[in-house]
């Protein structure tokens, strides 16, 4: 399912993500908050749970924030442990299951 969702998300951009720091690093924050909010969606045996939670990763403002951060992470400077420490806050405050859990 994990690799369905990275699959998911790098067609949607069409373009070429594991070719830099950056891309891995935006990759893999779009895959956690889009695995993250799919956890909230009604689940079917076809995975079409996840390609909704692509289309509205994609679709959504979170998208290009992520796109804007990680620039900023690999342009910083940062030292391993500010870098992890860095993305996991960015993912945490920006998880787009906020959405889903203010509407009930």
């Amino acid at each position: 399912m994990i690799l369905t969702t990275v699959n998911s998300v790098q067609q949607a951009d069409k373009g070429t993500w594991f070719t830099t720091t950056n891309g891995l690093i935006r990759t893999g924050i779009a895959t956690i908050i889009v695995l993250e909010y799919s956890a909230f969606l009604p689940h079917d045996e076809k995975l079409e749970f996840i390609k909704s939670a692509v289309d509205y990763y994609m679709n959504s403002p979170t998208a290009a924030v992520v796109e804007k951060v990680a620039t900023g992470m690999t342009d910083g400077g940062y030292n391993k442990e500010e870098l992890k420490k860095r993305i996991i806050e960015f993912i945490l405050e920006n998880r787009m299951s906020k959405d889903l859990i203010g509407k009930k």
